[in-house]
């Protein structure tokens, strides 16, 4: 009631000003939103964002299929690896060992951009020195065996000489 009694005080110029100041408002805000909604491209960073997921998606992708056809020659060095005797001195063996870990390691270097590659150079140096392991582990038992062998020939001589002291 109140509120009519307000708008009965005005005049009929401060009506006219009052629709036409509510009318610019009005026209304003729906421009404005009109612009935002239909002709403004929010779309753009939206999509930029799913192309970027999409190219994300088939990197990972590729990754797979490349890890998924190297697997068969990472199980071949696996073997190998396991088998091998280094007490044989079998050079074409660690030589196809060191070719193909060549190869795993090549991958990495071909696609050194995309940081998931890098497991193929971790693999190629975990099999490297899993055969320096090998080598080195027979080498040191070589050693023991021989200082071994060593102490028991002292061993004798001293017993040797203990008796020939005694009589």
């Amino acid at each position: 009631m109140k509120e009519k009694e307000s708008l009965d005080s005005l005049n009929p110029r401060e009506r006219t000003i009052a629709f036409f100041y509510v009318l610019i408002l009005f026209v304003l805000a729906s421009t404005s939103c009109g612009f935002v909604l239909f002709f403004s491209n929010p779309d753009y960073r939206c999509l930029g964002g799913k192309q970027e997921a999409l190219e994300r998606m088939s990197r990972i992708r590729s990754f797979e299929r490349v890890q998924s056809a190297w697997m068969e020659k990472i199980s071949s060095v696996e073997s190998r690896v396991a088998k091998i005797d280094p007490s044989l001195s079998a050079s074409y063996e660690k030589r196809e060992i060191n070719f193909l870990l060549g190869e795993i390691r090549n991958v990495h270097v071909q696609n050194k951009w995309d940081e998931r590659y890098r497991i193929f150079d971790h693999l190629a140096m975990f099999y490297e020195l899993r055969v320096f392991d090998k080598e080195r582990l027979w080498t040191t038992q070589k050693n023991i065996e021989k200082f071994n062998s060593d102490l028991d020939r002292c061993r004798n001589s001293m017993d040797k000489k203990k008796i020939d002291l005694m009589q």
